[in-house]
This record gives structure tokens, sequence and C-alpha cells, in this order.
């Protein structure tokens, strides 16, 4: 009786916690950082890949000003957008030269010749088809 009581109470007590999230992050960037005006930032971790490039789409926001969605360009070429007024260049560089966004990878985003806008929000999506987006954020204050 006292077994049933200890296994009746561990299955009351389990089933009250709440569930765990699944984890939905496929992709994770580091923080960014900024050099001399411009951002910088990596590919932190990657679950249930490879990605190759030709699959993804990013979309840049600046103070609320969107482009996008914008096909990643190859390894180590530079995307030109234009934000509102300002033009901006995206360019992947794949570390491991495999074709995938993968750990370890980076991404820059400058001005064109440029600093980045200063006093400026930026918001870096990535996506990968509809399917899921990660995501990074800067200022330049």
């Amino acid at each position: 009786m006292a077994i049933g009581l200890v296994i009746s109470t561990s299955f009351v007590l389990f089933s009250l916690q709440p569930p765990r999230p699944q984890p939905t992050d496929n992709l994770i960037f580091t923080p960014a950082s900024i050099v001399e005006g411009n951002a910088s930032f990596a590919v932190e971790n990657v679950s249930h890949g490879p990605y190759a490039y030709s699959g993804f789409e990013f979309r840049l926001v600046v103070n609320n000003y969107a482009v996008g969605p914008v096909a990643l360009g190859p390894n180590h070429s530079a995307t030109t957008v234009m934000v509102g007024t300002a033009t901006d260049r995206i360019s992947w560089i794949d570390a491991d030269g495999d074709g995938a966004v993968s750990a370890g990878d980076s991404f820059r985003v400058t001005g064109d010749r440029a600093p980045l806008s200063s006093l400026s929000d930026y918001e870096f999506d990535l996506q990968w088809g509809t399917a899921w987006a990660a995501r990074v954020f800067w200022s330049t204050y």
C-alpha cells in the first residue's frame, strides 16, 4: 500500500508540472558586435540541419523600415539592399566551406562603403522558407 501511495503521489506531482516547450530554434545567432560602425554576428548553433544557403532568404529592418525577403547570396558575396534612403550590404562567410549555413559561420551587415546609419535600430531575420526564422537585433547609438 505504501508503494502505491508513493507512485500515485509521484504521478500527481509530475502531472502538475507544466510541459516543457519543444525546442523551436533551428538556428541561433550570437549577439551582434559593432566594429567600426558595422555589425557582425556568428551562427552559434544549428539543429536539424544542414541547411544549404540557397534555401535561405533574409529580411533587414532598420528603424521599422523593412526590405525583403531577399535571397541569401553565396559565400563571401555581398548582397546590396536599400532600406529607406540607406544602402546596406549583407555578407555570409561560410567558415567550413560546406555550402550550408552552419555553426561557426558569420554574417556582416555593413553600410555601402561606409558605416551603418548611426542612431538606428536594426533587426536581421534569416528565414528558411516559411518554416522558421532566426533573428538578431542591435543598435548603433
